[in-house]
């Protein structure tokens, strides 16, 4: 593909990526939506190959873009799929500084294509965009006291801590293993209630000569009861996919005296 194609084919991902969240937004706004009713401010993108089969060899022709299962575009070569997503991710940080569109956030994330027995070949690409309800002021000062007061985990560097980076998310999976991310990403950012406790938690745990130890990380987590049960019965189970931010509080003699993961 040439930069035109190429621009063409991004240009029509970031349409209708913004069509629907912008719809789903709308749609949240209108009407009295609870947890069951809301419409998922959330797009799922995808590309797969489309194969033959010729001479006993598996040929690729061409990969197929989709965004929430719809195609929207085709590439021939793998190469194309990095430049494409390149090209998208520009269009998406510019909409983030478009009024009421800052709650935008994406993940990067890799595609792996087998090229032979002993080789893989894998290309950047953006599975998830997001467009989060705004900061509450509750998250805003939780980050705030973190960002004063955290430290890193190894080398005792400033955290941080930017918006929509700590969320949850539905999983599903069998036989005692996640492996299917399909709720919708709820951010830290949009829970008052609970950045006002842990907020509150921290200040009452952490002494001004202790320090708070913060290590960024992200789990798949399963209840470990329905985790042996799914395992034995082979049957679905369901978990949350977690980015957290584990917080340590210690006294000068490294005496933990609070941990806990916020997400």
């Amino acid at each position: 593909m040439n930069s035109t194609e190429i621009k063409s084919l991004a240009t029509k991902m970031f349409n209708a990526t913004k069509k629907n969240l912008a719809d789903a937004r709308k749609y949240n706004k209108e009407n009295n939506v609870n947890a069951w009713t809301r419409k998922a401010q959330q797009v799922d993108i995808s590309v797969y190959d489309h194969d033959t089969w010729k001479d006993g060899k598996r040929i690729t022709e061409y990969y197929v873009f989709n965004v929430d299962n719809k195609e929207i575009g085709k590439c021939t070569y793998r190469s194309d799929i990095e430049s494409v997503f390149r090209e998208f991710g520009i269009m998406l940080d510019a909409q983030k500084k478009v009024k009421g569109w800052g709650g935008l956030n994406y993940t990067n994330d890799k595609l792996t294509y087998n090229v032979g027995v002993w080789s893989d070949y894998s290309v950047k690409f953006i599975p998830k965009v997001c467009l989060a309800d705004s900061v509450c002021k509750e998250y805003a000062s939780l980050q705030n006291y973190i960002n004063k007061y955290g430290v890193g985990s190894k080398y005792g560097n400033k955290v941080n801590l930017n918006n929509y980076e700590l969320f949850s998310a539905a999983m599903g999976g069998k036989r005692g293993r996640l492996w299917d991310e399909y709720g919708e990403r709820v951010f830290l950012d949009n829970k008052p209630k609970k950045c006002a406790r842990l907020l509150e938690e921290l200040r009452k745990a952490r002494g001004t000569k202790d320090a708070m130890i913060c290590e960024r990380g992200e789990e798949n987590y399963i209840d470990p009861e329905e985790q042996r049960y799914s395992a034995y019965a082979e049957i679905e189970c369901e978990g949350e996919k977690r980015k957290y931010l584990l917080i340590t509080i210690k006294t000068p003699t490294g005496k933990v005296k609070y941990e806990t993961k916020i997400y």
